[in-house]
């Protein structure tokens, strides 16, 4: 009876909702543009904010102090090795790189081929395609969405481009075999990413022998994060090549500096929706209250207590705010989807977690009470006499 008695509300209050249909479908859209805006920086704020996990937090990337464009002496690695606390030291240069032409670009990157994988160990790679690989100066590992993208298995032989560096022929195509496919074992991890030898890219470049893009280091858990990273710069001040060294998450999120600007203005823009959302919702409710006044004054004449009528308000508000909450949101995890697959390489995390679903039917049952709050105070002010016998 409870359950039939709850369900005859909830028809009601829909019914209530779609009696003045371009009334609800506008406000609806003004729901879902909120939520959708909502939902893409929870996104984004993900691969920002919380792209972190128990390896990072052990790891420090050093590059040049002035720009990462610039190049650090290969010999940084032995350097840095010594130093109290360091665990393991790793080094890697940028190639970028695409395939066939141009608008097929890829993440290709030149890495210590005896270390990387090691430092690195959430990307999964098969230990007989990691012997493998290191046992093949031209072999390269590839990320397993690249792979299927192109149809590449191990043992194929793939050219890459890079409009970067030149080999010592004097071309700009350099010659691969899939040695092994890797895949991320972290949910937000990106799987796009192409990896060689570096000992290849170093004797194959037509210039800039034995230098390096950046290192990786991995510190010991007890050891001083602050101090290790203060005791690498200052091995290198006075050099010629001065580092500065950072966490991995500072690098991630300086690497994608537009995008904390872009967050900053959805930001700002969202808190601007939901506050115009609100006064939407709110307004559409209150007309709703008013034009339905003399309905709820005979209602209350049969019986129908003030709680009753508010929380038929109230539903109504929760399922207009429901409604479009849902498809803003829906509409968020598709485009954040293609995004991802877009923005993956420079970006990697974009990823709406659990915890941002909550955070929705928070603000869905907080603003739908609030909406309700104003309506609420009209029908507890109603007096039945004024009310029908001002229409008699």
């Amino acid at each position: 009876c409870r359950g039939s008695e709850l369900m005859s509300m909830f028809y009601l209050a829909w019914h209530n909702s779609v009696l003045k249909k371009s009334r609800f479908i506008l406000t609806c859209l003004s729901v879902i543009v909120a939520f959708f805006l909502f939902s893409i920086l929870a996104g984004i704020n993900h691969a920002l904010t919380k792209h972190v996990n128990g390896n990072n937090q052990y790891r420090l990337i050093t590059s040049h102090k002035i720009s990462i464009t610039r190049s650090l002496p290969i010999n940084y690695q032995q350097k840095i090795s010594a130093i109290a606390g360091v665990e393991s030291v790793s080094y890697a240069s940028w190639f970028g790189g695409f395939f066939q032409n141009e608008k097929n670009q890829i993440a290709v990157t030149a890495v210590e081929h005896n270390s990387y994988f090691e430092l690195f160990d959430e990307y999964q790679i098969p230990e007989q395609q990691l012997a493998q690989w290191k046992k093949t100066r031209t072999g390269m590992i590839v990320g397993q969405a690249v792979a299927k993208q192109y149809g590449w298995k191990v043992g194929d032989k793939v050219p890459l481009s890079s409009s970067i560096w030149m080999n010592k022929n004097g071309s700009f195509s350099w010659e691969f075999v899939v040695s092994g496919i890797y895949q991320s074992s972290k949910q937000t991890g990106d799987n796009k990413k192409i990896f060689f030898q570096h000992a290849y890219f170093d004797k194959g470049r037509a210039y800039a022998r034995n230098s390096i893009s950046w290192l990786s280091t991995k510190i010991m858990p007890q050891a001083n994060v602050e101090y290790v990273i203060s005791e690498i710069d200052k091995l290198f001040a006075h050099s010629n090549s001065p580092t500065r060294t950072t966490t991995e998450q500072v690098f991630v999120k300086e690497r994608a500096q537009q995008f904390i600007d872009m967050a900053m203005v959805i930001n700002i823009v969202v808190i601007a929706v939901f506050f115009t959302l609100l006064l939407i919702v709110c307004n559409t409710m209150i007309q709703t209250s008013r034009e339905r006044l003399n309905e709820s004054a005979m209602m209350k004449a049969l019986g129908f207590s003030s709680t009753s009528l508010i929380s038929g308000i109230y539903l109504e508000s929760l399922l207009l705010l429901s409604l479009g909450a849902a498809l803003g949101t829906l509409l968020a995890t598709i485009l954040l989807g293609f995004v991802k697959q877009a923005f993956g390489d420079f970006l990697p995390g974009i990823y709406i977690s659990p915890e941002h679903y909550l955070s929705v039917f928070a603000v869905v049952n907080i603003a739908a009470a609030f909406c309700s709050f104003f309506p609420a105070l009209t029908i507890k002010g109603i007096v039945i006499s004024e009310s029908l016998g001002g229409n008699s």
